[in-house]
């Protein structure tokens, strides 16, 4: 197993690709605490890993809330004894879309810092705290978007997730001599689908590409698997590593609209 006895927080556990990854981390032996705002998400989350014998608790909370996250820290030091690996699947303000600057309303950009930027920012601290105290090593993963997504949205959302990149990198180099090392997700269009089958298997359909279309967005597994690696020790030399999940969309091999001829892959 891949990531036999490592905990792992997972932070944004929602049912689409929030759920792919604490079921794949557990399907590989990690030891998995979930957090998200809806907390019946959470138990079926958990029951799904529960179910395939895997070890997980659940933390009802929002990552903007600084005693939500010190909860969502302390619940896997009191279940499992550490913190490994926090997982930042955080993120939204996915709103007022194609808005220029003018456009957009106070509401909106408050909400977008708050999601992508202010969140990010206390998850981060509080597991760099305690893998501190720990005595150093660990993993932090944060998720933010393909330059292709963050041009489809508005300004405020682009410069949030931009900012999130920049965030990762002088991260991984501050804490390089505390062996934590700091990546990030960047993840093109997916598909977005309540995940309902526990067992998380790899996505075979490649890239067949119908010019200037491909038959298949992005499945939640495909970053799941992304996710796995960066957690692992595989990646023990990976660190300021930002990972673009999109397909090839970014670098114009393929545009990901998925051809209406086509059945989208499940």
């Amino acid at each position: 197993m891949r990531l036999k006895g490592k905990v792992i927080l997972v932070v944004g556990a929602g049912e689409h690709l929030g759920r792919s990854a604490p079921l794949l981390f557990a399907q590989e032996g990690a030891k998995v605490v979930i957090s998200a705002r809806r907390e019946k998400v959470l138990e079926e989350t958990a029951e799904m890993i529960r179910a395939k014998g895997g070890q997980v608790v659940i933390v009802p909370g929002t990552a903007t809330n600084q005693e939500d996250v010190d909860r969502m820290i302390g619940t896997a030091v009191d279940e499992y004894g550490r913190l490994d690996v926090l997982y930042n699947n955080i993120g939204g303000g996915w709103v007022e879309l194609q808005h220029k600057l003018h456009e957009i309303t106070q509401a909106a950009y408050d909400r977008i810092l708050d999601s992508n930027l202010h969140a990010v920012y206390l998850t981060c601290r509080a597991a760099i705290n305690q893998m501190l105290k720990q005595g150093g090593g660990g993993c932090i993963i944060n998720v933010a978007a393909s330059e292709n997504v963050r041009r489809m949205a508005n300004p405020i959302y682009a410069y949030t997730k931009a900012g999130m990149i920049e965030m990762t990198l002088n991260m991984a180099n501050d804490y390089l001599d505390d062996r934590i090392r700091v990546n990030c997700l960047l993840p093109g269009l997916f598909l977005f689908k309540p995940i309902k089958d526990p067992n998380v298997v790899p996505i075979s359909t490649p890239l067949i590409r119908w010019e200037p279309k491909t038959d298949r967005q992005g499945h939640p597994s495909d970053m799941a698997y992304a996710a796995t690696y960066l957690a692992s020790d595989e990646a023990s030399f990976l660190t300021g590593v930002c990972l673009t999940v999109d397909g090839g969309d970014d670098v114009k091999l393929v545009d990901l609209i998925v051809d209406q001829r086509r059945k989208p892959v499940a």
